[in-house]
């Protein structure tokens, strides 16, 4: 008579523990490095290579989040980019104060104060930016605007002209070719019989 106990794997096949072991070991091994991926990969922050570090753009991009969405993530990513403004060694042009004031707006909830802020922050900064023109908007081609206080040119007038003729022509059509009897004589007729 032969006793298994189960408990201790013994009377169990030495093949199946074997591959039981591999199997535990290789998940192990695949949970490991999953974790290492995850705990290893870099974060998508705002401190990524290629982000301005300008502050005046910084503040920008506050304000459009602001802008966009003023849930606890729109401010949260607001608030970001204003201490990323304030940490900055590239303040030109941005009133630090008002930038403070904006985030003590920021931390209260306030978003319309701390939009006036951060406007009134960076008013400096987007005073001295030249107007943008031309090619610096992305046009290539600046269409001259309507002279509405000069008259008809020559090629109006020849419009106007081609114009008139047609509905002049297009009357004359209508008289020669239309039908002898109008629509109300003809229901006449078919309602009075042969």
């Amino acid at each position: 008579m032969q006793v298994q106990c189960t408990d201790m794997g013994v009377g169990r096949d030495p093949a199946r523990r074997s591959f039981s072991g591999r199997s535990s070991r290789g998940r192990f091994a695949a949970c490991v490095l999953f974790v290492m991926v995850f705990a290893l990969a870099p974060s998508a922050g705002s401190d990524e290579p290629g982000e301005t570090t300008e502050g005046y753009l910084l503040v920008q991009q506050a304000l459009g989040h602001l802008a966009h969405d003023t849930s606890f993530e729109g401010l949260d990513l607001a608030m970001e980019k204003v201490e990323d403004a304030l940490a900055t060694e590239e303040q030109d042009g941005v009133d630090v104060g008002t930038l403070l004031q904006a985030k003590t707006a920021l931390d209260a909830g306030h978003v319309e104060t701390a939009r006036t802020e951060l406007q009134a922050s960076i008013t400096q900064a987007l005073s001295n930016l030249p107007p943008a023109t031309g090619e610096d908007t992305d046009t290539t081609v600046i269409e001259p605007a309507l002279d509405t206080k000069g008259g008809m040119s020559g090629s109006d007038w020849l419009f106007v002209a081609i114009s008139l003729l047609a509905l002049v022509a297009g009357v004359l059509l209508a008289v020669r070719f239309r039908p002898p009897d109008s629509v109300g004589e003809l229901r006449r007729r078919m309602a009075a019989g042969p």
